[in-house]
């Protein structure tokens, strides 16, 4: 591979690789949650909080292990770090499967399943896009992006026919094990920590990028600059915003009368608009100023809960999905080329790990509140009126902020 002749840049097989094993990732996870809040519900007796709360779990561990697992990628080869993230994470999910105890499911989620999903998601998938384009950086992590809305294409309709035919235990199962399977075998036949270990520092997609040190800063570092919190903030809210639309969809559709079936439609729409969303403006990114594209994505959100607030219809929701969609689609992309024009593909993965943390925080309360409202009222309508002041209120705050050139 070192001085490849290839008309193929590399770094296209890597990208490619790693939005596969980010893609199965969201899959089992973010957009896989709301398969499962029915079957709990039924089999523990639990409330609609509580039957939410295993994305949350994840969430929890993810937000405390996700600087940890950032670090790491920024110090060890990615393809041992993927691989063993790859077992731990199906490990969790079988033990999910196989046990009879809420407790050994928290604990499975919480605390493997959290640092294996750290280790196999968007971070590295970010964090290799980051690495390997210079020129082209904004279209690479729009790129990237994209895998986490495939997730919801492929990985849910498999999933929803596979617990249908034989329930959710034995489908979690036989995910967990395909899953490891294909990531393990991605990571170490294709997956490269950065262009120069392949011999390609001179490949025109890298010419006139700047030398950086292979550096880890301090996490005060990383806290205290603007260049975090402006694209991270931005980013957790419409991320969170959309975590809890997602597992709500189903239950709120199978509430208004829409089969499960047909209600698992609103998560395909979604990822759909997302995925073709965050390739624009991935593209967008690397031609325009990008504080355009953050006005934009909260105020998609903003159209999206106004339609759940006023036209409680399946057409509605489908619209309100794609709209939510295409709002995680802008921000995706920008907050991530923004962290990489502030602190460098080199240090990338520490501060990339404090972003998911933020993300997986505002996950969780987000998710945990609309679960909170429907257990309190029976009903959705206080928590999207809520997320439409979230909403606005980013709206308001991006509006303010200074221009900033494209990374």
């Amino acid at each position: 591979m070192r001085g490849s002749t290839s008309p193929v840049y590399y770094g296209w097989f890597v990208l490619a690789a790693s939005a596969v094993v980010e893609l199965l990732a969201q899959g089992a996870t973010s957009y896989s949650a709301g398969l499962f809040v029915l079957p709990l519900q039924a089999e523990f007796h639990l409330s609609r909080a509580n039957a939410n709360s295993a994305i949350l779990i994840l969430f929890v561990g993810v937000m405390l292990t996700a600087p940890l697992v950032g670090r790491l990628l920024d110090r060890y080869p990615i393809r041992f770090v993927v691989s063993l993230g790859a077992l731990v994470f199906g490990g969790a999910l079988a033990l999910v499967a196989t046990a009879a105890s809420l407790w050994v499911m928290v604990l499975a989620l919480l605390v493997p399943g959290a640092i294996g999903f750290a280790a196999i998601g968007p971070l590295t998938t970010s964090t290799l896009a980051a690495r390997w384009f210079w020129k082209r950086r904004g279209l690479a992590l729009g790129i990237a992006a994209i895998s986490t809305s495939a997730g919801g294409l492929v990985v849910v309709p498999l999933l929803s026919q596979a617990i249908r035919a034989y329930g959710w235990r034995t489908g979690l199962l036989c995910e967990a094990g395909a899953m490891a399977a294909i990531i393990i075998a991605l990571a170490l036949l294709v997956l490269r920590d950065n262009p120069r270990d392949a011999g390609l520092d001179d490949h025109p997609e890298n010419r006139g990028r700047t030398t950086e040190r292979k550096i880890s800063p301090r996490w005060i570092d990383i806290l205290s600059r603007r260049a975090f919190w402006i694209p991270s903030l931005a980013l957790a809210a419409s991320s969170g915003t959309c975590q809890a639309i997602i597992v709500t969809l189903v239950p709120y559709g199978v509430q208004l009368g829409v089969s499960p079936t047909r209600a698992a439609l609103f998560i395909s729409a979604f990822a759909l608009c997302a995925g073709v969303t965050k390739i624009l403006a991935g593209v967008l990114a690397d031609r325009i100023e990008q504080r355009m594209l953050l006005i934009a994505a909260t105020l998609f959100m903003m159209l999206s809960q106004l339609l759940l607030l006023l036209v409680p219809t399946y057409g509605a929701l489908l619209v309100s999905a794609c709209l939510a969609g295409i709002s995680l689609g802008c921000a995706m992309p920008v907050a991530a080329g923004m962290i990489a024009a502030g602190f460098g593909s080199a240090a990338f993965g520490a501060a990339m790990g404090w972003t998911y943390a933020l993300v997986a925080a505002f996950a969780i309360a987000a998710t945990r509140f609309i679960g909170f409202v429907y257990d309190s009222s029976h009903g959705y309508m206080p928590a999207f009126a809520a997320f439409l002041a979230l909403s606005s209120g980013m709206f308001l705050a991006t509006l303010l902020l200074a221009p900033r050139k494209a990374a």
